[in-house]
């Protein structure tokens, strides 16, 4: 299997598409600083979800779902931020719901240990 090591391209990356998105609201885009900052989180999330999955061998996919459950709520907010109306039971309910979509498809797995491992 093939390992790969985590550069700062995330970060960069996170970082390119944050600016651009506060270019074009400062120049073409009528949002306002929370809308900004919304989409800024949305993006941040989406990154720690590729962070997560680049590097999902060394803590056997547990990350993910931090990660995945994170996004969601990032991306909540955007659309609360954005005009979404929905009820604090409406939304402990979808993170309930998505949270175990993410249980069912992306589980850890552990392995116990042969008979001759123990005996080693």
């Amino acid at each position: 299997m093939e390992q790969r090591e985590l550069t700062g391209e995330p970060a960069l990356w996170a970082g390119l598409i944050a600016s651009g998105i506060q270019l074009a609201a400062a120049f073409w885009l009528p949002w306002s600083t929370v809308q900004v900052a919304a989409m800024n989180a949305v993006v941040l999330a989406g990154a720690g979800v590729w962070v997560a999955f680049t590097t999902r061998s060394v803590d056997n996919g547990g990350s993910i779902k931090a990660a995945i459950l994170g996004a969601v709520q990032a991306v909540i907010s955007l659309a609360v931020t954005f005009g979404w109306h929905v009820s604090n039971e409406q939304t402990a309910t979808l993170m309930t719901f998505i949270g175990l979509v993410v249980a069912v498809f992306i589980r850890q797995t552990s392995k116990p240990k042969s008979a001759y491992a123990l005996s080693a």
